[in-house]
């Protein structure tokens, strides 16, 4: 089909003959695709810009001038709707980009939330362990660790050996630990009281 032909249709669309536009679309609709593929990039529909080019064209055939190059007026209006498209897919990935940031941090504080109320739990057990042990064990260690002495000076205090204060003091910390474990082993299964 001759340009003059294409015209000729271009002129009677804007006269009322629809069925003419199918003319146009045929003429021009592979050479419009190829333009496309040219110019998109991944992500990007030709055949959904090309389509919309057609229908934004019939919407304003009125101001397209007889005689000028159709298939340039064309390719200005696929044109535009491809720096649209490109733009759309540039505004949801930098969404996506936000969305996938603000999860990361929601996730990060959730975790670090959950890690300071774990380590709370645990203070609260080390506390009932505290309470569970023995007289002179409590005395022992609140003298080690509240007191910060060390074991040579609680064996000169206590007047026992370091070896034996030594003894003594990893034989509670392996009960404190053991009954810490036991707390927390009651609470994953749900146990009552461990919360």
């Amino acid at each position: 089909m001759t340009e003059p032909d294409i015209e000729q249709a271009i002129q009677r669309v804007k006269a009322g003959g629809m069925d003419d536009y199918a003319t146009v679309v045929g003429a021009y609709h592979q050479r419009l695709r190829a333009t496309l593929a040219e110019w998109c990039p991944p992500g990007v529909g030709v055949d959904e810009v090309a389509q919309f080019a057609f229908i934004q064209a019939y919407r304003q055939l009125d101001r397209y001038r007889p005689g000028t190059n159709f298939f340039s007026w064309l390719c200005a209006i696929a044109r535009h709707q491809l720096l649209t498209e490109i733009e759309a897919l540039r505004r949801g990935a930098r969404n996506r980009e936000n969305y996938l940031e603000h999860l990361l941090t929601q996730q990060l504080h959730e975790g670090a939330a959950a890690e300071l109320e774990l380590n709370d739990m645990r203070m609260r057990w080390l506390d009932e362990c505290l309470q569970g042990l023995r007289p002179e064990a409590q005395t022992l260690i609140k003298q080690r660790y509240g007191g910060l002495h060390s074991v040579e000076a609680l064996a000169r205090t206590l007047g026992r050996t370091a070896s034996a204060i030594s003894v003594n003091l990893f034989a509670i910390r392996a009960k404190l630990r053991e009954c810490i474990e036991d707390k927390s082993a009651a609470l994953s299964r749900g146990g009552p009281g461990t919360a």
